[in-house]
């Protein structure tokens, strides 16, 4: 019997079967930012009736997702509250600081994932005239620092409750959030109607 190595390192590591190459190369194309490229067109809808989202937008690499995002949700000064094993803190060479000028204000979560409780005693004084602002809740799901823990959809919603009674918006780095809803049995729209924007890996 022959033993065949499996390397599950990373999303990263995946190889486009001989298969996929041939669809990529017979992909029907077109100018995707007139809306005119319908590989593109088919994949962001049926990305939103996924995600039971409004609209999406195609991007080449999940840090330019959680960067825009960022830069989206918040003006230059303010702070992000994540989890300190957080791709964004860890993994993409200093890009909120770099790109849009905010600081990161770290939680420290079981295996990734923190409470509303965790958040609303991080939360600054919104009067302060010293302290950044609190801006943005940043959740990934699953949490790969974290040792791939998955996010239960009520810790979640608790977290949801309290950045929105406090005013703030709410991200997830979904790369694998796909793993987290074959894992949990949770539904991608119900992780995602949790959050003002995310995005979800298909590699």
């Amino acid at each position: 019997m022959q033993n065949r190595f499996i390397d599950l390192y990373s999303d990263t590591k995946t190889k486009p079967s001989a298969g996929m190459r041939k669809a990529m190369a017979d992909a029907e194309v077109g100018d995707e930012q007139k809306y005119e490229d319908p590989t593109v067109e088919r994949l962001r809808e049926r990305i939103c009736d996924l995600l039971g989202t409004e609209d999406s937008v195609f991007m080449p690499s999940g840090t330019m997702c959680n960067q825009a995002a960022i830069r989206v949700h918040c003006r230059l000064g303010d702070e992000v509250i994540a989890d300190r094993t957080a791709h964004i803190i860890n993994a993409e060479t200093g890009g909120t600081a770099a790109n849009a000028g905010v600081m990161i204000r770290m939680l420290d979560g079981p295996n990734g994932v923190f409470t509303g409780e965790q958040v609303r005693e991080a939360l600054r004084d919104p009067n302060s005239r010293n302290a950044p602002r609190s801006r943005l809740v940043s959740i990934e799901n699953t949490s790969n620092g974290g040792c791939g823990t998955v996010w239960p959809l009520a810790t979640m919603q608790g977290v949801t409750k309290v950045a929105r009674e406090a005013g703030l918006s709410l991200h997830m780095d979904g790369a694998r959030l796909a793993n987290a809803c074959v894992k949990s049995g949770t539904k991608a729209r119900d992780y995602a109607a949790c959050v003002d924007s995310l995005w979800i890996d298909y590699t």
